[in-house]
């Protein structure tokens, strides 16, 4: 969840209004995507002589290895990491812990051993995420040049704001408003009729958007309005960080204007009530940054996106993968209602549920290990955050024995290294929801960074913390789930897809149909 502070677009008209989905979406003939996987996983050594990393190779030009990842991201780096047995002797293909894979026209250098992660993470002056980010606010949000390069108040002043509003001392107040909000929300928000179903990720993303909208903007603010603009903006923005090129998204740069329109509505709006955080925002970007209009706008949506790309998305998948497990939520509801009984008992009115004070609650760090264990297996799971880095120096860096030339982009693997049995387990690949609780390494600990890590780690982690426990505890203690096994057959309908890959939780891939009824 490096990515946290930017985003932006690209598109062609060959591509039928849609973001490329899947293979069969090219404009190239499928046989040529086969072609591609079958060849594109043999590395071949670039430039010997200067000890440059090895790079997967592929007969597209162009195109390189971009089909490959995107059909299966986990499959392409398993195959670029297996050992192969020469003259009996085993050899890695890429020792080192370092590859490069080519995508659209550009190589990118993957970084899967934890060590050397560790070791990027350390050299902020060789290796920084600023380069990266300028990129994703020109291309992925649309900031003008003049917002992006003419002021420094955005790194300056505007960012370190909201850093420091994120902050576990500071941003309580907002989680408290989070928390009112989805109270309200809730209240009205509609479920299906008995007998009927509904999708679950509908469900739930709508409830979440509804309720952070309101706390992050104020009751003026309403996502629904703009919702399938704002879900082909989502669909999008991983591709263009990627460097799909923008004319190849039209969709997405679409869908992009239309929701910065809307965002500009919401401002030239006098009753628009944001939070202290948007407020102070929107202040210091009109009277320090002095940005125009538009980049206002840009600005202001940038705030939401990170959050919502990746938040209500933890919730889902804890959900998802529940549902999906005979035990359902049965075990973290017990241990939430005793941790609450026990944290009533401490207050001047014990009669009082923990269940109208979430925020407190949290806050008091109560005795949830299930909880918390279920929590960190679905971030490790499920996520896939790719935090880049880009080269600084004019004579480039070294890591790992080998070289790089200035403004290379080197990706941290997280997903490689959380996979990893090595240090979570032979069963490393699949869904262990007590597998906090038992005894893992303190490597492997200190290898868990589903927010990336460094100096530039997600400052939102600690809101996104609070916000999925008292989301998911107030839609727990208000609905009851049951999976429609008609139109959700199987006992594993939804496993994990390729998409938002390298841009924090990856999206769901078949469709979870729920009956939900209140409590």
């Amino acid at each position: 969840m490096d990515a946290l502070n930017a985003t932006l677009s690209r598109v062609s008209e060959a591509t039928a209004e849609r973001l490329p989905k899947n293979v069969s979406e090219w404009a190239v003939p499928a046989a040529a995507a086969t072609a591609a996987l079958i060849v594109g996983l043999n590395l071949v050594w670039a430039n010997k002589d200067d000890k440059s990393p090895p790079v997967v190779s592929s007969w597209i030009p162009w195109i390189g290895s971009q089909w490959a990842l995107d059909k299966d991201p986990d499959a392409f780096v398993r195959a670029a990491q297996l050992s192969e047995i020469q003259n009996d002797v085993v050899e890695q293909k890429f020792p080192g812990g370092i590859f490069g894979a080519k995508t659209t026209g550009r190589i990118m250098y993957y970084v899967t051993d934890t060590a050397l992660i560790n070791q990027v993470y350390k050299q902020p002056k060789n290796f920084a995420i600023s380069l990266v980010q300028m990129e994703w606010g020109k291309n992925c949000f649309s900031f003008s040049d003049k917002a992006m390069f003419g002021s420094p108040a955005l790194t300056t002043e505007i960012f370190p704001h909201l850093d420091r509003s994120m902050a576990p001392v500071n941003m309580m107040g907002l989680v408290e408003s989070f928390e009112r909000c989805l109270a309200n929300a809730i209240k009205t928000f509609p479920v299906p009729q008995p007998g009927s179903s509904v999708s679950l990720q509908d469900f739930v993303l709508r409830l979440a958007h509804r309720a952070t909208g309101a706390a992050y903007y104020g009751p003026t603010f309403d996502v629904e309005k703009f919702w399938d603009d704002w879900q082909g903006f989502d669909d999008g923005v991983y591709k263009v960080a990627l460097a799909y090129p923008v004319p190849l998204c039209p969709h997405f740069v679409k869908c992009r204007e239309r929701v910065i329109q809307r965002f500009l509505e919401y401002l030239d709006d006098p009753a628009h009530e944001p939070s202290e955080m948007i407020g102070e925002q929107e202040r210091m970007a009109r009277e320090i940054a002095k940005l125009d209009r538009r980049d206002l706008g840009v600005l202001i949506m940038s705030d939401y996106w990170p959050l919502m790309a990746n938040v209500p998305w933890g919730s889902l998948w804890l959900l998802i993968l529940q549902l999906q497990r005979s035990e359902g939520f049965a075990p973290i509801l017990a241990e939430l209602d005793a941790a609450g009984e026990a944290w009533a008992a401490t207050q001047p009115d014990p009669t009082v549920s923990y269940l109208s004070n979430l925020t407190a609650f949290f806050q008091s760090q109560p005795q949830i290990p299930l909880f918390q264990s279920t929590y960190n297996e679905v971030l490790r799971f499920t996520s896939d955050s790719y935090s880049m880095r880009g080269v600084v120096p004019d004579e480039g860096a070294i890591l790992g024995g080998y070289k790089f030339k200035k403004n290379d982009t080197l990706i941290m693997s997280t997903r490689s290294v959380h996979f990893d049995e090595a240090l979570f387990g032979e069963d490393a690949k699949q869904f262990n929801p007590r597998r906090w609780l038992g005894s893992l390494s303190e490597e492997a600990k200190g290898s868990f960074r589903p927010y990336g890590g460094g100096v530039s780690m997600c400052s939102g982690r600690h809101f996104a913390s609070y916000h999925v426990k008292i989301f998911l505890t107030t839609l727990l203690h208000t609905f009851r789930f049951e999976v429609d096994k008609v139109k959700s057959p199987g006992p594993s309908p939804v496993t994990i897809s390729s998409e938002n890959r390298g841009f924090g939780l990856r999206r769901p891939q078949g469709e979870l149909f729920v009956k939900v009824t209140r409590i």
